[in-house]
């Protein structure tokens, strides 16, 4: 979600649009870097308490009334704070993208989410089953709502020789089987499955390894998983890396466990960058690898079968080159960054005419 909201407003500054990003716990770090060379203003307005989802809070309502946006687009956790304040404001128009669910939240965040779109004026969704999930379970009007997936920066990440930066970080040599994940330590993207999926993986491809990139709350409790399973030599964490492009063009693998996902920029940055996907059968990843023609699709927490995918691959470099050339091209024609701000400026300029 940050990512892509960070993406989405270099680019519509890029296009001569004044940008702001507003934040409303924490303002720093690496993204408010690029967004602030980019020229985008970031600030941060707080806005504690839940009283604020129901009744503009003033500090925020300021913010938007001293800057006469002519729109304010909320992302997920700020939603109804957002909406609401801009109202207050006079905002002319009011829209929400919808990226996913956070695992395990409260049940009365449907109901939230359904308070909060009577304050918006349109609502984007970014895979299929969050626009079905909106109608269904937070009774929105389905003319309130647009399918819009996300997209990348195709030249950025595409494939390109490895120069071998993270094999040499690992130690380990240039023939490698190497499966990776790029994901936030967090319970949603169910690293605890892909690890416990490695013992098969090994047993069928003696000399794989298994890096995870990235940090997050649950880092320290994986790291216990691995010692407990013996798997200490073969899966590296290696925490947050700087350039995922040669992450990714050292994989043979990208793999993906996830219990639930919206639209996955790792699935996409890995499919653009030339990597052959395994990843579970969950939100919008089947979309997403095109009902399973540019990836292997696999049950959630069925760890015997993500290691069998994961294996198919390594085992048949034929089925990974056809998964790698399916992928890149299916991304270019359908994920591209520079249409998803287009269709987000159309829908910019559409809500402001009326």
């Amino acid at each position: 979600m940050e990512t892509i909201t960070c993406n989405l407003a270099v680019e519509l500054a890029r296009h001569d649009h004044t940008v702001g990003i507003t934040c409303l716990q924490s303002e720093g770090g690496p993204l408010a870097l690029k967004l602030r060379d980019a020229g985008v203003e970031v600030r941060l307005v707080q806005c504690p308490g839940v009283r604020s989802n129901f009744l503009p809070y003033s500090l925020l309502k300021s913010h938007f009334a001293n800057r006469s946006p002519d729109v304010v687009h909320a992302h997920n956790g700020v939603w109804a704070k957002a909406a609401v304040a801009a109202r207050a404001a006079h905002v002319p128009a009011v829209v929400k993208t919808l990226h996913g669910f956070a695992l395990g939240e409260p049940r009365y965040y449907d109901a939230l989410r359904w308070w909060a779109s009577r304050y918006t004026d349109y609502i984007v969704a970014v895979s299929e089953p969050l626009k079905r999930h909106l109608i269904t379970s937070c009774k929105v009007a389905s003319s309130k709502i647009c399918l819009l997936p996300n997209g990348i920066d195709i030249v950025r990440f595409a494939p390109g020789r490895s120069d071998g930066y993270l094999r040499r970080r690992l130690g380990v040599s240039d023939t490698t089987p190497l499966v990776g994940c790029i994901a936030r330590l967090d319970p949603v993207k169910n690293h605890a499955a892909l690890i416990s999926a490695f013992p098969r993986v090994s047993a069928l491809c003696p000399d794989a390894h298994l890096v995870i990139v990235g940090d997050g709350p649950l880092r320290a409790e994986l790291e216990n998983q691995v010692h407990a399973m013996g798997l200490g030599d073969i899966v590296h964490f290696t925490g947050e890396l700087a350039d995922p492009v040669v992450i990714y063009r050292d994989l043979d693998v990208f793999a993906l466990a996830s219990i639930y996902e919206g639209t996955s920029i790792s699935i996409l940055e890995a499919l653009a960058t030339g990597v052959p996907v395994v990843a579970t059968n969950v939100g919008g990843n089947f979309a997403l690898l095109d009902s399973g023609g540019c990836g292997l699709l696999v049950g959630p927490n069925d760890s015997r079968a993500l290691a069998d995918a994961i294996a198919s691959i390594l085992l048949n470099p034929r089925l990974g080159e056809k998964l790698a050339a399916g992928g890149r091209a299916w991304v270019m024609s359908s994920y591209s960054l520079e249409a998803m701000v287009g269709k987000y400026e159309s829908l910019y300029h559409d809500l402001v005419k009326t």
